[in-house]
């Protein structure tokens, strides 16, 4: 399968381009700075382009089967990073005829922010990280007007620690009491799994 990442210089993006790699997935990574796919850059192809760029992330799309988003920022002044970045994505998307799209976001955006039962991490969401989580929200309102077969992934809290193999699926809605952390390569591991599945089924999900 051809899977194109955005955001594959990330903690998480990097665990998906390696991982996509040892499933036998032929991936392109677009990004800013290929050094910082270190030795990962020699088994996948690499394309350097900024965000701004329509030409270059319209090659970057083409003939993919899906499209992976693992874009971040940490910016907390007002900003349009993200959802910027995702409207030109779904207009490269839908340019190259690429129907398939999976973007990961974070828990409490969207409809998911009633599912947050971290009291630190609610207050967090009001005030620190307000502005982050207002874009992560306009770039989920972006996704879910396109007409593609897309799945949103909310993971709660990301750690470094090697895979459980297993992980918690929450549904718009739904509730749940315990710990909402999550390792980044399970998150990876869940999300290859989705995809090759086949259809991502146009929802979004919280995952821990």
């Amino acid at each position: 399968m051809q899977m194109t990442i955005f955001g594959a210089t990330g903690k998480t993006g990097l665990l998906l381009c390696e991982k996509a790699r040892e499933h036998g997935h032929d991936v392109t990574a677009y990004v800013r700075d290929p050094a910082k796919l270190g030795s990962l850059a020699d088994g996948i192809q690499v394309l350097r382009g900024a965000l701004d760029e329509t030409d270059a992330l319209a090659r970057a799309v083409d003939g993919s089967d899906v499209v992976v988003s693992a874009l971040g920022t940490f910016d907390r002044k007002p900003n349009t990073i993200l959802s910027d970045a995702m409207q030109r994505i779904i207009g490269a998307m839908e340019e190259q005829g690429v129907a398939r799209l999976v973007a990961i976001t974070s828990l409490g955006c969207g409809a998911s922010r009633d599912q947050v039962n971290s009291r630190l991490m609610r207050l967090a969401i009001r005030t620190l990280a307000k502005e982050i989580w207002a874009d992560k929200d306009r770039q989920e309102e972006a996704i879910c007007a396109s007409e593609l077969d897309y799945l949103i992934v909310r993971p709660g809290g990301l750690t470094d620690k090697p895979a459980r193999g297993s992980w918690t699926v929450l549904r718009e809605g739904e509730a749940y009491k315990g710990r909402q952390m999550i390792a980044r390569a399970d998150v990876a591991d869940y999300i290859l799994t989705k995809i090759a599945r086949g259809d991502l089924g146009r929802e979004a999900v919280a995952l821990f």
